[in-house]
């Protein structure tokens, strides 16, 4: 695993992925379709009790279907039993929903507090850009190309 991203995601567990922070779901997105599989890879090294959903092997590690309504996927990622949760590249479940059902599901994800961690993984769109609606406020990384999305509710950085 390449050392400046473990300590970068080590880091970014700490500060804001901590289990007794409100508000510690996050998402993490990338223009270079290249690191997002780095980064996943190195996600379950580090979390190795989370479960792993993969929008491109959904049938591996009990993930949904693709056919989930909105409240059924949100009601699978927060109120089915996980020690925490890595949805790696999410369009798979979100991509036949309409803009307000995708605006809802990262609602959700920027507002939920209490129970497991969530880490969403996806490529940097403009469509998340303008379905975010400042649900999450973006930190980009000095030594990674990705960007760090923590709830707009955080009251810190």
């Amino acid at each position: 695993m390449n050392d400046v991203l473990n300590d970068e995601l080590q880091n970014i567990i700490k500060t804001h992925h901590s289990i007794s922070a409100r508000y510690q779901h996050l998402a993490l997105s990338s223009r270079e379709s290249s690191i997002l599989p780095e980064l996943a890879r190195a996600f379950k090294k580090l979390l190795p009790d989370y479960s792993f959903w993969d929008g491109h092997n959904p049938e591996e590690n009990n993930a949904p279907p693709d056919s989930l309504l909105r409240y059924q996927l949100i009601n699978a990622i927060f109120k089915a039993p996980h020690k925490g949760l890595i949805i790696y590249r999410p369009a798979f479940w979100l991509q036949p929903w309409n803009d307000l059902d995708k605006q809802a599901f990262w609602s959700a994800l920027s507002t939920r507090h209490g129970g497991h961690n969530v880490i969403i993984i996806f490529p940097e769109s403009d469509e998340f850009k303008r379905l975010n609606l400042n649900y999450f406020t973006p930190k980009p990384l000095d030594n990674i190309s990705m960007t760090l999305w923590i709830s707009s509710k955080k009251q810190f950085f």
